[in-house]
């Protein structure tokens, strides 16, 4: 009898063990989590308390912080929509001026600048939109940086759209362009 209780009491003595284990191994995942509740963000990266889960711990690290393009998380869809819109603009600025240039004996280097604004405002605003939502999880510091280049890509888009409108707009009065662009500059 007294060999079957000492049995039993190192069974359990075994079973507290892999219980400590598999415990220990529970709060390291937590620990390592790639995603996690708004409750448990640092208070700089509350900015909607509409999204309950899904965010990505501060990282301080880049490397991270783009490693997590390789999961899901409550920014990926902001991430990879601007990023695949800018490699688009990049493309499409690209094929259309190999498509056009040829065509269009009286297309000058004018009109081709004119475009390179418009794609080139579309291609920073979406470009520097995507590297914000990348970081905006490093630290205080980048992602207030980052959200500051979000806004100045969006300065660029509307400068970038607002060349061509004025261009084309008073291409028949060459005049008003410079008288334009000296009253809003």
């Amino acid at each position: 009898m007294n060999q079957r209780k000492s049995t039993l009491r190192s069974g359990k003595v075994q079973a507290d063990g892999q219980e400590k284990d598999i415990i220990m191994k529970v709060e390291q995942k937590v620990s390592n989590a790639l995603t996690v509740l708004w409750s448990e963000i640092d208070p700089w990266q509350q900015d909607n308390h509409y999204i309950h889960s899904g965010y990505r711990p501060a990282s301080n690290s880049f490397s991270r912080s783009f490693a997590s393009l390789a999961y899901m998380h409550n920014e990926t869809v902001n991430i990879y929509t601007h990023l695949l819109g800018a490699v688009a603009a990049l493309i499409c600025s690209i094929y259309l001026h190999s498509l056009i240039k040829p065509r269009y004996d009286r297309a000058t280097a004018e009109d081709v600048i004119v475009f390179g604004c418009f794609f080139g405002g579309a291609v920073a605003c979406l470009g520097m939109s995507a590297t914000y939502h990348a970081i905006s999880n490093h630290s205080p510091k980048v992602s207030k940086i980052g959200n500051q280049l979000d806004y100045v890509g969006i300065v660029c888009l509307i400068w970038g759209s607002f060349i061509p409108s004025i261009f084309y707009g008073f291409a028949r009065e060459p005049g008003y362009i410079a008288v334009y662009w000296s009253m809003v500059s």
